[in-house]
């Protein structure tokens, strides 16, 4: 049986001054030993979070990586592999506001999951509905829908060393 999650999405928060209030935080805190805790702060400050946080059981992973796990010419994203380099061990990929704002479809999250998966990261497929399609009874059809563009590309094995949310 898998151990519980429990993460924070920091999204597109954050300054100097309240990521070391949060690091601070995180450090007084007596975390249980049965449940997984990690944090997704914005890119800027994961090396910060990552330093402020050794010693303790704390994954510090990222919002978001690009489609190609190598380095190469990609204005304004970053590789799974410089997040794996800047000791990130999970990266959300799938999130809803992702897919409804800024449009990424099913295969380019199946990209995504599968170029962290390349660099050595632990995908945390993000999956569900809007308001709009959980009234019309659409639920299953699209949690279905997101989990089928994975499982085309990497087959059902991929899901071993990920997380479904």
């Amino acid at each position: 049986m898998r151990r519980a999650l429990v993460a924070g999405n920091w999204k597109m928060n954050g300054t100097r001054a309240s990521v070391a209030e949060l690091i601070a935080g995180l450090r007084t805190q007596d975390l249980p030993d049965a449940v997984d805790v990690a944090v997704f702060p914005p890119s800027l400050f994961i090396e910060r979070v990552v330093q402020g946080l050794t010693g303790m059981p704390v994954a510090v992973g990222a919002q978001d990586c690009a489609a190609q796990a190598d380095l190469g010419a990609l204005t304004g994203e970053v590789a799974p592999i410089q997040l794996a380099d800047g000791a990130c061990t999970m990266v959300l990929v799938g999130h809803s506001e992702r897919r409804l704002i800024l449009g990424e479809s099913d295969e380019r999250v199946a990209q995504k999951f599968a170029a962290a998966q390349c660099a050595g990261l632990q995908p945390i497929l993000c999956v569900g509905e809007t308001l709009e399609q959980r009234e019309a009874e659409e639920t299953l059809a699209v949690v279905t829908r997101q989990l089928e563009a994975v499982l085309k590309v990497l087959g059902v094995a991929a899901f071993a060393s990920a997380i479904v949310a």
